[in-house]
């Protein structure tokens, strides 16, 4: 029987808890041997975010200079979240950042916990197991706390969120729709595209329990909890800016980089040098003329030039979007570190066994619809704009749970009879 269980298949909903736990503490281990082998190596920096909470300690607020070529300033070009964190761990723990990689492994770990007990409740105990342990054996996710940016908070809310849904789907409390709520607007606060979360919620809901008005009427209140939860920093960006930004600005900043004459589709030319350091002085210089000390100003002139470039050849944009489609669900050729084997050929496995997974869920695809829908809406948002490896991290997750899926499929033809495989 397909969707959600009643009960695991395993002897033992404790035992399987605990399976899954030894799981995550060996995910643990495993990202704390690669910070500890890669100790002297880890690159001390948190780029825009590290900025931002230096300033914020020294009692300059959420602030940006943008590298000094502007005067120092209020901001929003990133997200709120991670820059307080970080201003936190400075203040308590001064500015080495290895012991906020440490930070980041256990949430790695928390992440491969959770993603086991989704695994348990949407599907079976064989696919919640086999997907945390994907999670604790992934490079990427191995080497990901030693990357300073916000993804690895980001996971953990959104984890838990799908978390929240799922018991939801099963059990009809409300009170998982209030966790839900907070922890989306959680992670909105880490990073703006996770304002999707809880729309897929609703429409999962709806797939799921039934297009019926009371359920659909509960279902948005993990939205409605969102927007409560990130309007005081809405408030603070429209006093600042005289603007409504819900979360942050450089969206049309990001727009124009992978849509200028020079463009590659990513931040980045194909010498894997930043997509500035490629373009013509004339043009570079064409623009920065028309760039002041005003951070929605000069958001408007990107905007300007991105419109420009996009009408005067829709075709080449048409181009670059499918490039960018290309390079987001294969490899970027203009990224440093992702034509080496360990990066791109266990991401070559996990999709290769999530399509496995797809195919085996073809009936019961609502059971990931929450996924199929993120798995859409991020490809199509990205296309269209600018890609990086790291955006297709928040998918990791979902692709984690068809490749369970996948691995269940293959291994049920050759141990039907197996108490651990079957449903």
């Amino acid at each position: 029987m397909s969707g959600f269980l009643k009960e695991p298949e395993f002897a033992s909903q404790r035992n399987l808890k605990r399976l899954i736990l030894i799981i995550a503490l060996i995910a643990v281990v495993l990202r704390l041997l690669a910070i500890w082998i890669r100790s002297a190596d880890i690159e001390q920096n948190a780029f825009e975010f590290g900025r931002i909470a230096e300033n914020i300690i020294a009692g300059n607020g959420f602030s940006y200079d943008f590298w000094g070529r502007y005067p120092l300033a209020l901001t929003s070009w990133m997200a709120p979240l991670y820059p307080y964190i970080l201003a936190g761990y400075y203040t308590l723990f001064g500015h080495n950042l290895l012991g906020m990689a440490v930070i980041q492994a256990i949430l790695g770990g928390v992440v491969c916990w959770v993603l086991g007990l989704i695994g348990v409740r949407i599907s079976s105990g064989f696919v919640g197991v086999t997907a945390a342990a994907i999670c604790a054996i992934y490079p990427e996710s191995i080497f990901h706390p030693q990357k300073f940016v916000s993804e690895p908070w980001l996971l953990v809310f959104e984890v838990l969120f799908v978390l929240c849904g799922a018991n939801y789907i099963w059990s009809g409390k409300s009170k998982y729709l209030i966790l839900a709520g907070i922890l989306s607007g959680l992670a909105v606060l880490c990073k703006e595209s996770a304002l999707l979360l809880p729309i897929a919620l609703i429409v999962w809901v709806g797939l799921k329990k039934g297009l019926k008005g009371k359920t659909m009427l509960k279902a948005l209140i993990p939205l409605a909890l969102t927007v409560v939860i990130i309007a005081p920093w809405t408030v603070r960006n429209y006093i600042v800016f005289d603007k409504f930004i819900p979360v942050r600005t450089n969206f049309w900043f990001n727009v124009w980089r992978g849509v200028n004459p020079h463009a590659t589709g990513t931040p980045r030319g194909f010498d894997k040098l930043v997509i500035e350091k490629s373009m013509a002085s004339e043009y570079l210089s064409s623009v920065d003329s028309r760039l002041h000390n005003n951070e929605i100003q000069r958001e408007g002139v990107y905007r300007e030039f991105a419109l420009r470039h996009i009408k005067d050849d829709p075709l080449r944009y048409l181009g670059l979007s499918l490039r960018r489609l290309v390079y987001f669900w294969s490899v970027d050729p203009t990224h440093p570190l992702t034509g080496h084997p360990l990066y791109w050929l266990p991401w070559l496995g996990l999709l290769i066994l999530a399509g496995l997974g797809v195919f085996a869920m073809r009936v019961s695809w609502q059971d990931y619809s929450l996924w199929y829908l993120l798995f859409f809406v991020t490809t199509v948002v990205f296309s269209l704009t600018l890609v990086l490896p790291r955006y297709r991290i928040p998918l990791q997750p979902g692709l984690m749970l068809l490749a369970a899926e996948g691995i269940r499929w293959i291994t049920r033809r050759w141990f039907t009879s197996d108490h651990y495989i079957r449903k």
